[in-house]
């Protein structure tokens, strides 16, 4: 992959969101969302455990429109700053912010499954809500793994299979069922890849959670 460039395109499979989630995807919620709860806990996280960010190389697994990665940027200045998506569409948008900001970060549409990127490359990786989207979930969080450098941190958000349930019931949002997990199988999954857990809070009645787990 030639990091020379600052959008790198591969050929990956486009994916399409539904209609109702690409709007929040680019809403002024999501870009509230990242400030307010999921970077402020992840920013807690790293002050518990003494890790400093700053200055070092950062992966966004999943960057949707592209709003983690202008706040990510500012928040930490990362020596490097790789960040994919596997919606072209979602790429787009965040191109267009990274253009508009000069934001240096190597963009791509990739497959969180298999990054065409080297093993042992970074300090921490970010995934805002990714993993219940990808079917292979349990390979993703390996294919993480491997790209993180030793003792590399991972920052996740995710929702369980009871929220997905209550999207699909009530918005008619629908996300693939082999990529449903519960809070059990995801623990379990997470260890299988070979991470340690070493922070966590789960909200809204364990519906959703937050994770710091370390290579």
């Amino acid at each position: 992959m030639d990091f020379k460039r600052g959008v790198t395109d591969i050929h990956q499979p486009i994916f399409d969101l539904h209609d109702l989630e690409e709007k929040l995807m680019i809403s002024p919620f999501k870009k509230l969302m990242l400030s307010c709860l999921e970077l402020t806990v992840f920013k807690y996280f790293l002050r518990s455990v003494n890790a400093e960010l700053t200055g070092k190389s950062l992966l966004e697994v999943g960057c949707g429109a592209g709003y983690g990665i202008v706040q990510i940027h500012s928040g930490f200045k990362p020596r490097e700053y790789v960040a994919f998506d596997i919606s072209k569409k979602m790429v787009s948008y965040a191109a267009a912010k990274v253009k508009k900001q000069k934001i240096p970060v190597h963009l791509f549409v990739g497959d969180v499954r298999d990054l065409k990127l080297p093993s042992n490359r970074f300090d921490a990786a970010f995934a805002f809500t990714v993993l219940h989207h990808v079917e292979g979930w349990k390979d993703a969080l390996k294919e993480i793994n491997r790209v993180l450098k030793p003792h590399g941190l991972l920052m996740i958000n995710e929702i369980n299979d009871r929220s997905l349930n209550w999207f699909e019931r009530y918005l008619k949002v629908y996300h693939p069922k082999k990529a449903r997990f519960n809070w059990v199988m995801f623990r379990r999954g997470l260890l299988n890849a070979k991470f340690q857990i070493i922070r966590e809070f789960h909200f809204l009645k364990d519906l959703g959670f937050f994770l710091c787990v370390k290579k």
